[in-house]
């Protein structure tokens, strides 16, 4: 008999089914999950994963579970060995049935019962580009009963159903499970709020680096301190010596600029000196602060690098662990465009002699295809002659064999001219 946990609830509770992606999934099956592991709970606990291939990922979660429950059973297509791990039974299942597209856990004891049936559907997430599952999460104790019965026909083992249960207890699980998934959402929000930040420093830096060109560096540092939120900024150079750096810009209360600071000081000076990002979340040790940002509790240096390392970014605040990397990834995006717009300063005001240099070269090159060209005429005019003596025909092969070398330097002499 080929059995379907979803299907067997899907019609008659269609008002509570979702379509999900696997990572929802995932973090509903690892409310379950966490909640058995946190409070130590002697359960008989169901999963199903469609294929052992995709149980790897969970071995240390499941090693867990396994050291805790009375018996965790995994269902999967055997389409891998699955690992040998104590308190866990791997239950096989045909590649053809019903149950091998779905995704299902279940917990159902008198103090805590809940179960999460899914079945996995066609087309892909629009989001994410990942698989669909259509499926519901309850903690009603007449579904919970009829997945666990038909569990039990699966298995061809007996079903005992439970006659007393403790809703007390099974009310504080829920509170539990609920108060962590209220977290999770406010973290969410509170990511996408960053994100929502880091969106509007990069615009408000880019409309700056075209519009006003001159005080770029001044403005990103107010812009780093106004909308991206940082109590203090520094915006520092990097000296020809590559011994020290001078402070070019800052921004709330940072302080120094017009500052010089040696390379081997600060978090700046490590972020110039090792070319890297550097973060730090709470600062509690000398060399993890920087004097010119000296009320920072958490910092983060950039440096300003584009083929050479011009400087550094450095952001503070006045309150430990208020960057991730997120907000790392995005102050060093920052100072690669700064790196860029540098860079061609440079490349605007470079030596004339290096600028005659490159003339000459391409003189040169001119010249030497000139040459080629020349030869290679005079060749095809001794061959249209005919009747060559043996060494004749050696002078040419020799000829065609030098073209070639003269060919390849050109082509190089190209690139160079065109990097």
């Amino acid at each position: 008999m080929d059995i379907s946990l979803f299907r067997s609830v899907a019609s008659q509770y269609q008002h509570i089914r979702r379509v999900n992606t696997v990572s929802m999934m995932n973090v509903i099956s690892h409310q379950i999950e966490d909640q058995v592991i946190q409070h130590k709970l002697s359960v008989d606990f169901y999963a199903g994963f469609q294929k052992f291939s995709n149980f790897p990922d969970q071995l240390r979660r499941y090693s867990r579970l396994g050291a805790i429950c009375r018996r965790v059973y995994v269902f999967g297509i055997a389409d891998s060995e699955p690992p040998s791990i104590p308190g866990v039974e791997f239950i096989e299942i045909s590649p053809s049935s019903v149950l091998s597209r779905e995704w299902f856990l279940l917990v159902n004891t008198s103090s805590f019962w809940t179960t999460l049936v899914a079945q996995e559907v066609d087309g892909r997430d629009i989001t994410t580009g990942g698989r669909r599952f259509d499926g519901l999460w309850s903690f009603d104790e007449q579904v919970v009963d009829r997945i666990s019965l038909l569990i039990s026909q699966v298995m061809e083992s007996s079903y005992q159903p439970i006659r007393k249960r403790n809703y007390e207890q099974q009310n504080i699980h829920i509170s539990d499970i609920s108060s962590r998934m209220l977290s999770m959402l406010e973290q969410v929000v509170l990511n996408n709020q960053r994100r929502r930040v880091h969106l509007r420093t990069l615009q408000q830096f880019a409309e700056t680096s075209s519009n006003n060109p001159d005080n770029l560096l001044e403005d990103t540092a107010e812009i780093l301190h106004s909308i991206f939120g940082a109590t203090g900024v520094v915006i520092a150079g990097l000296n020809p010596s590559k011994e020290d750096y001078s402070v070019c810009a800052v921004a709330g209360d940072a302080n120094g600029k017009g500052w010089k600071m040696p390379v081997s000081e600060g978090l700046i000076g490590r972020a110039i000196h090792q070319a890297r990002l550097i973060q730090v979340a709470s600062v509690r040790q000398r060399h993890e602060s920087d004097p010119l940002l000296p009320t920072a509790k958490a910092l983060i240096a950039a440096p300003i690098i584009e083929g050479q390392v011009y400087g550094a970014i450095a952001i503070g605040n006045t309150e430990s662990n208020q960057w991730d990397e997120d907000d790392g990834q995005t102050l060093m995006a920052i100072a690669r465009m700064l790196a860029i717009h540098l860079r061609q300063i440079d490349n605007s005001v470079s030596d004339p002699t290096e600028q005659l240099s490159t003339h000459e070269l391409q003189q040169a090159v001119v010249e030497q295809q000139e040459a080629v060209v020349h030869l290679l005429t005079l060749q095809k005019k001794l061959r249209s002659l005919g009747n060559l003596t043996p060494i004749q025909l050696e002078v040419l092969r020799h000829m065609n064999k030098h073209f070639g070398k003269l060919v390849a330097q050109i082509k190089i002499a190209r690139n160079l001219m065109r990097k």
